[in-house]
């Protein structure tokens, strides 16, 4: 039987190193050398941040964005609310400058402190050459945390929302395949993942596969395509041993 659809794709899109300093500096190259591993940009690599970081330190993070774009450092403000980390702010800083850019604010980031960044990361959600941002929103009762997003626009030189990929939730782009995958779960009985493509400024729903478990322990794989808007079913079969 066939299950877990997010772990059968690896991430297309481009992630950088990220790294938690203890000390609000000013952004250096040097910073990101610091990591655990220093690697060429581009090259698939994990956020990290202490556990035992302070409230009141920013968390911060480096990344070239692309081609012709600025090198960034984003520094995330957070706060201590019972156990949970609420990271409200973001300010951007160019590389040499001193005065952020760029500060996101409105929003709150909750998640316990092993999360990592509170899931922060540089990635290429879009495919076009940049790098974008995202970051959990809340930790949910199921496996999959609902993240913010901001996509860099060339034109403005800034990161703006997202909002149809805040929508989806959680996505995982392929950059190969030039699509998005966001898996979901209903409760036990049906897990499944949605297809979505980058069009027109906004994410778009293009298909979806899942499997439904019935009582006796039958499993079937239900095939759908998007036509008008909604979603159709296109094939019911049993799910592959």
């Amino acid at each position: 039987m066939t299950t877990g659809f997010s772990a059968g794709h690896a991430r297309g899109g481009q992630r950088v190193l990220c790294l938690a300093v203890l000390a609000a500096a000013v952004f250096s190259v040097s910073a990101v050398s610091q990591a655990e591993e220093e690697d060429e940009f581009g090259s698939a690599v994990e956020c990290a941040a202490p556990l035992d970081v302070q409230p009141g330190t920013p968390l911060r993070c480096e990344a070239e964005i692309g081609p012709g774009a600025p090198q960034v450092a984003a520094a995330l403000q957070w706060r201590d609310e019972d156990g949970m980390r609420v990271i409200d702010r973001i300010a951007l800083t160019r590389a040499g400058e001193r005065a952020p850019f760029q500060e996101i604010e409105g929003f709150d980031s909750r998640a316990f402190p092993e999360w990592e960044m509170n899931g922060f990361e540089f990635l290429d959600l879009n495919f076009d050459g940049f790098l974008d941002m995202r970051i959990v929103e809340f930790l949910p009762a199921g496996p999959y945390a609902p993240y913010l997003h901001w996509l860099w626009s060339p034109e403005e030189e800034k990161f703006v929302a997202a909002p149809s990929f805040n929508e989806a939730g959680y996505v995982e782009p392929n950059a190969e395949a030039q699509v998005l995958y966001s898996p979901w779960r209903n409760g036990a009985a049906e897990l499944g993942e949605d297809i979505y493509v980058y069009e027109d400024g906004a994410l778009k729903l293009t298909a979806r596969e899942a499997e439904r478990f019935s009582d006796d322990g039958s499993c079937t794989r239900l095939s759908y395509t998007v036509s008008g808007g909604a979603l159709k079913l296109k094939e019911s079969r049993p799910c592959e041993e």
